[in-house]
């Protein structure tokens, strides 16, 4: 009995673990196959006007962190701001989601970079939610990431493709900080996105 226990517990936390992994992904508009002809991707990133950090407003979340850590030590929260803003604008957010996309695609002759002059195509990022998680230890629950990614050519929108709660977590349960969380959301839906082109586009 205890082992059939055991076995359920085992199997409960691994299907858990699935459901926690997957991301949902709909093409909204036009079809991937019409990205076929397109190698090159010029990469453009954004972040939406209303952008929510979990229930909050970006300018709420930031402004309440801001003070909370130069409560604790001065000067503390004015430094994450300043390290939150690298992170949006690059550093750990957008490289993760660069690297993963060109890592998956990189067999089927396909890359995409910023400031890509060269590219057919661009594909633009948009964020629109970000949900940093948390790690205390005891108690831990994953990063949220939501954006769109929308493809153009030539003036025309060829496809959209709304990608919904990329999960971002560190293996091992170290990832006790939410930009390195939030970064592995990130990387989950450059990864997604490439396996979704290199099914319905260049197969």
């Amino acid at each position: 009995m205890k082992l059939k226990s055991a076995v359920f517990v085992v199997t409960a936390i691994l299907l858990l673990s699935f459901t926690i992994e997957a991301q949902k992904l709909k093409v909204t508009s036009g079809k991937l196959k019409s990205l076929s002809d397109h190698k090159s991707f010029n990469m453009v990133y954004t972040y939406e006007d209303g952008l929510k950090i979990g229930k909050k407003t970006e300018a709420v979340y930031t402004a309440e962190k801001v003070a909370d850590k130069n409560e604790d030590e001065a000067g503390s929260g004015d430094a994450w701001l300043v390290k939150w803003e690298e992170n949006k604008q690059g550093g750990k957010f957008f490289d993760k989601f660069e690297t993963l996309f060109n890592e998956v695609l990189e067999s089927k002759g396909v890359s995409g970079s910023r400031d890509n002059s060269s590219a057919t195509c661009t594909l633009t990022i948009d964020v629109y939610y970000m949900d940093p998680g948390y790690n205390v230890g005891i108690s831990r629950r994953p990063a949220y990431v939501s954006m769109t990614a929308t493809f153009t050519a030539d003036g025309n929108e060829l496809a959209v493709v709304n990608m919904v709660k990329a999960p971002g977590s560190g293996a091992g349960g170290y990832d006790f900080d939410a930009a390195y969380r939030i970064s592995e959301g990130f990387e989950k839906s450059g990864k997604t996105l490439a396996k979704s082109l290199a099914k319905g586009a260049y197969k």
